[in-house]
Formats: C-alpha cells, sequence, structure tokens
C-alpha cells in the first residue's frame, strides 16, 4: 500500500527538521577545514543512501500474511488502540502460536519463513509493520548497522511502570546509554573479579544444597528452578554490593529481613512480567491485578536496592585508594561517577533480566550434560587436571568454555531479540526503512545446518576442532545479542556458569531420566517441565 501524499508530506518535513538540528549541532563542532571536508562526506554519503533506494526493492514489496494486513486496515480506524502496538505483542504472539500449533516451539516461525522466505513482513493488527529475519547475514546486517547506542525494544509493562514512576529505574536503551560510561563494560569484563572467594563459597554452598534435598533416588524435587534462581540472584547481588544475602539458606531468613523481602520481590516481579507481556495487555487501559503485582513488588525492589547504594555510598570514603577490592556499585561511583539514580537502573537490569537469563543457561547447561555423559565424563577430566580453581584456571578450561558456549547456541536465554533501526538498511535487496521494528530469531539462526554439522546436537569439540570460539560465528550464536553491544553482565555470567559447573563435576555426575526438557520460547524463556535431575557423588 503506497503512502498518501500528505504522509509524504509529513514524513519529508520530518526528515526535513531532524536534518537541520543534526546540521546545527554539527556546524558548531568543525572548523572550516572540516566544513570542506565534510561536504565531501555528505556528498559521498548522499550517493550511498541514493544506491540503497535504488538497488533495493521497496518495502511494501516484503512478503508477509496477508491476514495480518487485512486485520491491520480493520484496527487503523481506531488511532487510540493502534497507538499501544509494538513488536512486543508480535513476539509474542508468534512464540503462543508456536506452542499452541505444535509441540515443538519453532514450528509456527519455520513454516512461515518456508512460505515466505527469509525475510517476513508482520502488519500488526494495532498499527505499525515488523520485519522478522533468522539468517546469519542479515542477523549481522542489523547489529553491524544499530550504531553506538542500539534501540532496543523495552518491555512494554517496565516502559509503562517508567512512566508510571515518572523517572523509574528500568532498562535503558538508545541514547540514554550516554549517561552510562564505556568504563563500564569493561568493568564487567575485567579477568579479576574480587568477589571470586565469594563466588566459589556460593557454589560451594548450591552443591550442599543438592546434597540436601536429593530424595532417595538421588533426585532433587521439582522446586529445583527455585533454587536455580536463588543461586543465581546470590550470585549477581554478591557481585553488585560484594555482600552476602543468604537466599541458598531461605529457612534461617526472617521474613521481614531485607534479603527476604528482596526475593519475595524479584520472584513477584518476574511472575507479573511474564503475565504482563502475555496475551492482551489489558493493563494499559486499567489496572489488572498483574499490573498491580508488577507495581507494588518493583517499588519494593527499588526501595531495597536503593538501601543497599546508600550504605555503599556511606562506606566509599575509606576504600577510594583500594580499587582492586571495589564491589561493581562501588566501581560505579568511583571510577563512573554516576549518581545513584544511575546505578539503580544498572542493578534493576542486571536482576530482572539478568538472573532469569543466569538461571535459564545454568538450567539447560545441566540438561545436555545429563543427555551426554561422555562429555560430562570428558570435562571431568579435564577438570581433575586442575591444581586450584583460582579465576584464571576456570577460564582456561577451554572445553568447557566450549560447553557454555554450545548450551548457548542450542538453549539461548533470550531466543528472539528486537531492535528499532536507527537508519535505512537493505535486507535480502528489500530496502528497510528507519524506525522499523526488527525480530531476530537467534534460536533458529544458531541451529542452521549450513553454518554447523549437525546443528540439532549438542558437541562442544566443534568450537575447539574448528578454532569457532574466537570467530565471527560468535554473531550466528548471540545469547544476549550482538557480540559489540551485548549485555554488559556476559563475562561476568560466564565465570559465574564455569565456577559453579567446576564444583558440580567435581562432586557429581548429573542424570535426567524424564522427558525432553525444551525451553518455552516466550519474552522471557523457561523450562517446560520440572527439573528433577538426578545427581550421583563420584568415588
Amino acid at each position: 500500500m503506497k503512502p498518501s501524499v500528505t504522509q509524504v508530506k509529513d514524513h519529508t518535513l520530518q526528515s526535513s527538521a531532524t536534518t537541520m538540528n543534526v546540521a546545527e549541532r554539527v556546524y558548531e563542532q568543525i572548523t572550516v577545514t572540516d566544513l570542506n571536508r565534510m561536504v565531501k562526506l555528505e556528498h559521498v554519503q548522499a550517493i550511498q543512501e541514493s544506491e540503497l533506494v535504488y538497488k533495493s526493492e521497496p518495502f511494501d514489496s516484503i512478503p508477509g500474511p496477508k491476514s495480518l494486513r487485512y486485520l491491520s486496515k480493520f484496527w487503523s480506524i481506531f488511532p487510540v488502540v493502534s497507538m499501544h502496538a509494538t513488536a512486543r505483542t508480535i513476539k509474542y504472539l508468534l512464540n503462543t502460536g508456536s506452542q499452541l500449533v505444535s509441540s515443538r516451539s519453532s514450528w509456527f516461525l519455520s513454516k512461515m519463513f518456508h512460505q515466505y522466505g527469509p525475510v517476513v513482513r508482520l502488519h500488526t493488527p494495532f498499527g505499525g509493520d515488523v520485519v522478522v529475519v533468522n539468517r546469519a547475514e542479515h542477523v549481522r546486517e542489523v547489529f553491524i548497522n544499530e550504531g553506538r547506542y542500539p534501540m532496543q525494544s523495552c518491555l512494554d509493562c517496565l516502559e509503562q511502570y517508567r512512566k508510571y514512576k515518572q523517572e523509574c529505574p528500568v532498562p535503558m536503551y538508545g541514547v540514554e546509554y550516554e549517561k552510562l560510561p564505556i568504563g563500564i563494560e569493561e568493568m564487567f569484563n575485567t579477568s579479576n573479579l574480587s568477589n571470586f572467594e565469594m563466588l566459589k563459597d556460593i557454589c560451594d554452598e548450591f552443591v550442599t544444597r543438592i546434597l540436601g534435598i536429593r530424595n532417595r533416588q538421588l533426585e532433587v524435587p521439582s522446586y529445583f528452578q527455585d533454587e536455580i534462581q536463588k543461586w543465581s540472584l546470590e550470585c549477581l547481588i554478591s557481585a553488585a554490593v560484594n555482600k552476602r544475602m543468604g537466599f541458598l539458606d531461605s529457612a534461617s531468613l526472617d521474613s521481614t529481613s531485607k534479603p527476604s523481602q528482596l526475593l519475595q520481590a524479584v520472584e513477584k516481579a518476574t511472575t507479573a512480567i511474564r503475565r504482563c507481556e502475555s496475551g492482551i495487555h489489558l493493563w494499559r487501559f486499567f489496572n489488572t491485578p498483574t499490573w498491580y503485582s508488577l507495581v507494588q513488588n518493583c517499588d519494593v525492589l527499588g526501595s531495597i536496592l536503593s538501601t543497599y547504594i546508600c550504605e555503599t555510598q556511606d562506606s566509599l570514603q575509606r576504600k577510594k585508594d583500594e580499587s582492586e577490592n571495589l564491589s561493581l556499585v562501588e566501581t560505579l561511583f568511583v571510577k563512573e561517577g554516576l549518581s545513584p539514580e544511575d546505578v539503580l537502573t544498572v542493578l534493576f537490569d542486571m536482576i530482572l533480566v539478568g538472573v532469569n537469563a543466569l538461571s535459564h543457561s545454568v538450567t539447560f547447561l545441566m540438561y545436555n550434560f545429563s543427555q551426554n555423559p561422555r562429555t560430562q565424563q570428558k570435562l571431568y577430566d579435564e577438570i581433575k587436571q586442575l591444581r586450584a580453581t583460582n579465576m584464571s584456571d576456570v577460564s582456561n578450561i577451554k572445553y568447557l568454555k566450549a560447553c557454555i558456549q554450545e548450551s548457548f547456541r542450542l538453549n539461548p536465554p533470550m531466543p528472539i531479540l528486537s531492535r528499532v533501526l536507527s537508519k535505512d538498511i537493505s535486507l535480502d535487496n528489500y530496502l528497510i526503512p528507519k524506525g522499523t521494528n526488527v525480530l531476530v530469531a537467534t534460536h533458529m539462526c544458531s541451529r542452521r545446518e549450513e553454518h554447523f554439522d549437525d546443528a540439532h546436537l549438542f558437541r562442544p569439540g566443534r568450537w575447539l576442532e574448528d578454532n569457532l570460539l574466537n570467530s565471527e560465528y560468535n554473531t550466528i550464536t548471540m545469547p544476549f545479542g550482538y557480540v559489540a553491544n551485548s549485555c554488559l553482565a556476559l563475562n561476568l555470567v560466564e565465570v559465574q556458569i564455569a565456577t559453579l559447573f567446576v564444583k558440580l563435576i567435581q562432586k557429581f555426575k548429573i542424570e535426567y531420566h524424564y522427558g525432553e526438557i525444551r525451553s518455552k520460547h516466550h519474552i522471557m524463556s523457561e523450562p517446560n517441565r520440572p527439573l528433577k535431575f538426578r545427581f550421583v557423588e563420584r568415588n
């Protein structure tokens, strides 16, 4: 459908205004010599953009389901409702449809790609367009052109909560990342974690917890997923404030204590997020019980985290000369000079997104080991060669690193990533305009036979035989996003997972004797059945 004359004029005026604003800001910062250079550069860029438009098919020619187009036209007469549609709605529809239609979570998406090709356009029923891709070259093109500050589609309910609270600390994206210096990423990726000894203690406590909750068949109970989430939360909070919470020993926690309230708030907020992001978003129009639960628990979470941040600020004066012992929060204050509000934003992102991603990754690495005893034995033989378990030793176990990467490939914690294009790009010779929502089916991209032999099998050795760990194949397996702009805590998460599995494999053989565990590819992934793992102690 071609745009009307009025729409073209409005788009032209908006583009002209944007160009004028950018030109004014740039002109203030350049010299006359630079101006001459810029004229040449603008000429080259104009040629490149015109070639992109000339060589690409128009956006309207991208194939997609016609039923959605008709529904989109019908709903376009309701402008108030149409304002509330985002890529997240389509993302959930795709995931829900795949669960209802088939036991295989990728069936629906696969059928759509088989019918319409590698680039599919979806007309949302409430206005706006979404493009879905799953090929490596298209995924790479999207992420390479996202710029320094990627425009990610924030979770709708958290974005609404942010507006509700005016200055709510929720995950930021786009130019808001300018408030967070690049040094934060360097701090996350440091090779010398100050709380590594604390991390080892947490992992030892988790092993002890497993010994305490096993039954006579050496199986853990059906609520074992909750125990993994407690471990994940304990790891992330201890890294943030350099302080133990005691989540793994919840029986000794006072129900009125801050750690106990924090644990309950995170669990309930995560449940509320999943429910808010599923189905029709009625909470946009009136306060539903789920929305009320989200607000209430996010308020509690923010209040408790603010208390820890204030305590950290008060104790910083005597630690300024001991930077090697600083926690995450202390580093953000001392080295980066962030405000308490910005620090709270980072912690919200770590907890609400990071805990789920970390626990999901641990769950499926356990499952993959349980289904591949030879792989488990090979890792055990390699771990036995360790003389100590310091951080450098754990980081240098290449086979363990390959196992983690292979598990990420098969079961990514974020199976579908979303971006809002910051500029026009060409995908499969289709012109995708700036501002379009793009969904990337990473869980399908990383299982393509054209990239990996026996792509459906858990084969960690492929990352060592083909030297893939440090190659461009990392752009095919993106558990948290593109490598250049991935989750800030990716390296921290990998160290935590590696440390845990060094402890587990040293102590146990991990087995599982029930039905196949799959990932529910929803907004926040989770396993589809209880985790009744069997932990058999080694002789």
